[in-house]
């Protein structure tokens, strides 16, 4: 029994030992710098363009597929959706998403198809296309803050605050 405790007294103090001296070399990954999807910062020129037409054209054929049995575009542009969403990160957006949907099925779609419906939601909301491919990464996507532009006819109250990009 006494040996028995020793062996696992050693044991753990070669792996406490082991993970300090790893640490040693180990570097904190940084998130990425801020991201406003929607709505000019100060020095701010264009909006950034986060997702593809490509990908958005992909994200229609999952949303039309997947989510149409349960959802109307309204779902997603409305007033509710602008009230929950806004200023929200897109890794919100996105993590909510996969994990709820589809309704009885959540998760069972690919990294690349929840990405694909969240850059179809964007079209969706006004947001311009760009070259790049929206990420499926939790760290790029949380540093990515959702805003809209006004709907229509209304004074977009979101532009006003401080973004960063």
């Amino acid at each position: 029994m006494h040996r028995t405790t020793f062996f696992q007294s050693a044991f753990l103090a070669a792996v406490v030992g082991a993970s300090v001296i790893a640490g040693s070399s180990m570097t904190a990954q940084h998130p990425a710098a801020p991201i406003t999807v929607w709505g000019l910062a100060q020095g701010q020129d264009t909006v950034p363009k986060v997702y593809t037409d490509s990908q958005a054209t992909a994200g229609q054929a999952v949303w039309t597929k997947n989510c149409t049995e349960c959802h109307e575009t309204s779902d997603v542009t409305g007033a509710d959706f602008r009230t929950k969403w806004v200023g929200q990160s897109l890794f919100s957006l996105y993590e909510t998403i996969r994990t709820t949907m589809p309704d009885g099925n959540p998760g069972t779609l690919s990294t690349d198809e929840y990405a694909s419906t969240v850059a179809y939601i964007l079209k969706l909301n006004g947001l311009p296309s760009g070259d790049v491919r929206l990420a499926t990464d939790s760290v790029t996507l949380s540093a990515i803050t959702f805003r809209l532009p006004a709907a229509s006819g209304t004074e977009n109250t979101q532009n006003s605050s401080a973004s960063h990009y």
